[in-house]
Formats: structure tokens, C-alpha cells, sequence
């Protein structure tokens, strides 16, 4: 065993009540829950709330130098769904967008790129899930 001299040597785990730190903390801890729910109220869980619905913006036809020429409003998409943004692109450089709300049963056209059944035309399709990931501030994020 190992021996301290001097003052050191006098101070010890159970003079210091090192052991009791925890109930005390415990102890603590307690009062101020107990004190807390006096103040506040009883928490129910239930009472919590999350968002029923994801809002996306929703135009039919956007230019970018236009900006949104026929429908823009916003969708709201059941938990689990996504903001969507199609883009049609030619080869003169001319983008069209196509913004809208996607199911959860739809996400398999969340992400592709495919050529149009008009000649010279390409589709991107990309999803978001936040909200309104997909107006035209936020879409710059997720859209090349």
C-alpha cells in the first residue's frame, strides 16, 4: 500500500465523500424534475405534434428566367413522401421545371434522367424532403 506524507497524505476518498457524489447528484437531479413539473405541468407526449404533411412548392410550368408562369401554389405530401422538381432540358440550353409533391408509393421516379418522347428533349427528375426544398431559392442545392 502506498502512503502519502504530508497533508496529502490525510485526505482520503471517505473524508472527501467522494461515494456519496452520486445520490447526491441523483438527488439533484430529481428535486429539479419533481420542481419542473410543479411549474410546468404534467408532459404528455402525445401532446407533441409533428408535422402531418410535408409542404413543397408546386408550379406546372417554370422558366428560370421567367420564374413561374401557370399554377404555382403549394402540396402538401403524407409523411414519408418528397418534394419533387422536373427538368426538361434541350439542346438550345432552354430549361423547363415542373415542381410538385410525390407520394411515397412514386419514389421510384425520384431520381432518373431519360430522354423525352420529343426529339432533343432530356428529363432529370430529382427529390428533396424538406420543406420546400424545391422552391426555386432552395432547389440550386439538389439540382445541377
Amino acid at each position: 500500500m502506498h502512503l502519502m506524507a504530508g497533508p496529502a497524505g490525510r485526505w482520503s476518498m471517505g473524508s472527501l465523500g467522494l461515494h456519496s457524489i452520486p445520490q447526491a447528484l441523483h438527488m439533484v437531479l430529481l428535486t429539479v424534475l419533481v420542481m419542473m413539473c410543479l411549474v410546468v405541468g404534467d408532459f404528455d407526449p402525445d401532446s407533441v405534434q409533428l408535422p402531418k404533411y410535408l409542404r413543397c412548392y408546386r408550379c406546372l410550368l417554370e422558366t428560370k428566367e421567367l420564374g413561374c408562369l401557370l399554377g404555382s401554389d403549394i402540396c402538401l405530401a403524407p409523411p414519408g413522401s418528397s418534394c419533387m422538381t422536373l427538368l426538361i432540358k434541350n439542346n438550345s440550353g432552354s430549361d423547363i421545371m415542373v415542381s410538385d409533391c410525390r407520394r411515397k408509393e412514386q419514389m421510384s421516379d425520384c431520381s432518373y434522367t431519360r430522354s423525352s418522347p420529343v426529339f432533343g428533349f432530356w428529363i432529370f427528375s430529382r427529390c428533396c424532403f424538406r420543406e420546400f426544398c424545391n422552391n426555386p431559392q432552395n432547389r440550386v442545392f439538389y439540382i445541377p
